[in-house]
């Protein structure tokens, strides 16, 4: 078999983990769907990274891959749990920044505004 047979292969196994995992969600009430909305959207990211990402890959790698006895999606998914997030502190660091700013911005916008709410007009 070889490599573009390979890949082709690989990315059918993807596809079929990403269904297989989206038919077990939908099995799912609407609240735990809301509770697994992080991890579908890291699958589904995964899935997307992992597409374009195979052709890169050399035959050796795809064969062992298609080898393994687990999902990958599933194995990256719970890999990425291990892994420090950077984007809660970005987030939190903006949040804090913007929340002291908002005050300001408020007064400035209500300065732009006319008594009754609207923008003062502005003669050329």
């Amino acid at each position: 078999m070889d490599d573009k047979e390979l890949r082709e292969l690989l990315r059918a196994r993807l596809h079929m983990e990403l269904q297989l995992f989206k038919d077990s969600m939908l099995q799912q009430g609407k609240e735990d769907i809301f509770k697994a909305s992080y991890r579908i959207e890291i699958y589904v990211n995964l899935y997307e990274i992992l597409l374009v990402h195979t052709e890169n890959l050399q035959g050796s790698i795809i064969r062992e891959l298609l080898g393994m006895g687990f999902g990958i999606l599933d194995h990256l998914y719970q890999e990425w749990l291990d892994r420090e997030d950077s984007f809660y502190v970005e987030l939190k660091e903006y949040a804090c920044r913007e929340l002291e700013e908002i005050p300001g911005k408020v007064n400035t916008d209500a300065e732009k505004e006319g008594k009754d709410g609207t923008e003062p007009d502005q003669a050329a």
